[in-house]
């Protein structure tokens, strides 16, 4: 098993479960610390789906 966390297809198709399962979560911790802290980017997206249902239920509810 290499250190890198690219693997081919065929490689990955021949290692053992566990070993799949530890080069998932070290790609899922690598993608996360690469995207930094999302918390701030979730307010405004929940902020933001909560306007549009309640415009679109307000809408609904008086047939604009």
């Amino acid at each position: 098993m290499e250190n890198n966390l690219e693997l081919e297809l065929d490689e990955f198709k021949k290692m053992k479960r566990v070993d799949r399962d530890v080069i998932i979560f070290k790609n899922l911790i690598t993608i996360r610390s690469k995207l930094g802290d999302d918390k701030f980017h979730k307010k405004i997206q929940y902020v933001w789906l909560t306007l549009l249902t309640g415009f679109c239920g307000v809408r609904r509810f008086f047939s604009f």
